[in-house]
């Protein structure tokens, strides 16, 4: 069964690789344009030029180099028509690295926005969790039934509740934007080539 899995996992993955062509030991993220003003975003009122990059570009580049493993070679390949060859080199790749650039950095600062959230989050969960046990050795020793019993183990079920959101943060929350920003820097760093058609 095992074995049977671990076939279909790389018969999937070979599948996706096998849809870029692959040179020089990097596969290859093909964009063909028409013109420049396909791969940027029209209506941005950025007031630099073609800052922005069209919505469907970024989606397709970050979705391909989301599904490879990080340590994949990866390149951008744009094929341009003739007249484009000039203004290409000097817009596309800085536009590329400054988008990327960005998002890495906005990436970088949701996880610090997110570990200070969780400082914060385990600290109150922290106190609470204290004043819950506080409250049950008061409950412990002003009552002696069975409603004790119960008070007790609502107060230690609701004092741990309350440390599940910086627990959360710490272990499995913060990961994503970790590998998100990751990426966003692989792509900035990505060799592109610019092909004339």
């Amino acid at each position: 069964m095992q074995k049977i899995e671990e076939m279909m996992k790389n018969r999937d993955k070979s599948n996706f690789e096998s849809s870029f062509r692959k040179e020089n030991g990097y596969y290859l993220l093909e964009l063909r344009l028409t013109n420049l003003d396909q791969f940027f975003e029209t209506f941005d009122p950025s007031p630099f030029h073609k800052k922005d990059i069209n919505d469907d570009a970024e989606r397709y580049i970050v979705n391909s180099v989301e599904a490879f493993p990080l340590k994949s070679k990866l390149k951008l390949v744009f094929f341009l028509s003739e007249e484009h060859n000039k203004e290409a080199s000097h817009v596309l790749i800085p536009a590329i690295e400054n988008f990327f650039q960005f998002q890495a950095m906005m990436a970088s600062r949701a996880i610090r926005s997110l570990l200070n959230e969780g400082k914060i989050s385990l600290l109150l969960g922290f106190l609470f969790l204290i004043v819950c046990i506080g409250t049950g050795a008061v409950v412990s020793l002003a009552f002696h039934n069975h409603l004790r019993a119960v008070v007790l183990e609502g107060l230690s079920i609701i004092g741990w509740v309350a440390m599940w959101r910086p627990i959360q943060i710490f272990l499995y929350d913060w990961w994503a934007l970790y590998r998100k920003k990751k990426i966003f820097e692989k792509i900035r760093d990505m060799p592109i080539e610019i092909v004339v058609e």
